[in-house]
């Protein structure tokens, strides 16, 4: 805002190199680096998909926004607000515009099935922002979420896990099969749009969730993938339309 100066100068008008402003504005981006892992899903068709998820990388990020602006006009579950949300969250990394985010793809075979992102808020807390999938029917959204909380605790050696959600399936798969507490609301809100705080613990994730939610979920597992399947996966394949 403009104002008076209260003092005589001998300089009235400054100029900065915008390079200068970047160093005031560009937000800092230290997240530990996690290894590619995999798991197994099997279809109601019986066709079983070796799901590797690894941590996106720069050359990828152009195609996922592309075929992000897809899922604006979904009207239905949630996809268009969602959506709208990971292509701002994505494009910030792009920017360097959100501080010491991650941001996870779900494939099978190079093809994208999904995504998961979210954020170190500090060393302590680790931030959930999205979940989505593009494959219909073989349950990839379980792996993808679980794989934050496998993030935050194993990877980063954080003590909470903080999510939200948007839509009724994503608290579903989280909120309920997790059974993951509440903080109360309004005194304490979740940073994407103020909703509440459900959260997941150092100690539940040791003493329930790690070794049982995904047995219970899809009787499935994580592990580190081997080389061939990273290889399988190496070349991204971004689906031409959107399937959900």
């Amino acid at each position: 805002m403009k104002k008076q100066i209260p003092t005589k100068l001998r300089k009235a008008e400054y100029t900065f190199d915008a390079e200068w402003l970047e160093g005031m504005l560009q937000a800092p981006l230290n997240v530990p680096v996690m290894k590619p892992y995999y798991t197994e899903i099997k279809n109601k068709e019986g066709n079983i998909f070796q799901v590797l998820i690894r941590p996106i990388k720069d050359e990828e990020i152009d195609p996922v926004l592309n075929f992000l602006k897809l899922t604006l006009d979904a009207e239905y579950d949630y996809y268009d607000i969602v959506g709208a949300r990971v292509f701002a969250e994505l494009l910030a990394i792009k920017r360097k515009r959100m501080k010491d985010e991650y941001f996870f793809i779900g494939l099978h075979e190079g093809k994208l099935l999904g995504i998961a992102n979210g954020r170190l808020m500090n060393e302590d807390i680790n931030i959930s922002l999205h979940t989505m999938t593009f494959e219909r029917q073989i349950n990839a959204g379980a792996v993808l979420f679980y794989s934050k909380a496998w993030y935050a605790f194993e990877i980063c050696n954080q003590q909470e896990f903080w999510a939200t959600f948007e839509s009724y399936n994503g608290w579903v798969l989280g909120g309920l099969r997790m059974a993951l507490p509440t903080y109360p609301w309004p005194d304490y809100q979740h940073e994407l749009g103020g909703a509440k705080i459900y959260y997941l613990s150092r100690k539940q994730w040791e003493e329930e969730v790690r070794d049982q939610y995904l047995q219970q979920v899809m009787r499935g597992f994580f592990k580190e993938a081997p080389e061939d399947l990273i290889k399988k996966n190496e070349k991204l394949i971004v689906p031409e339309k959107l399937e959900i």
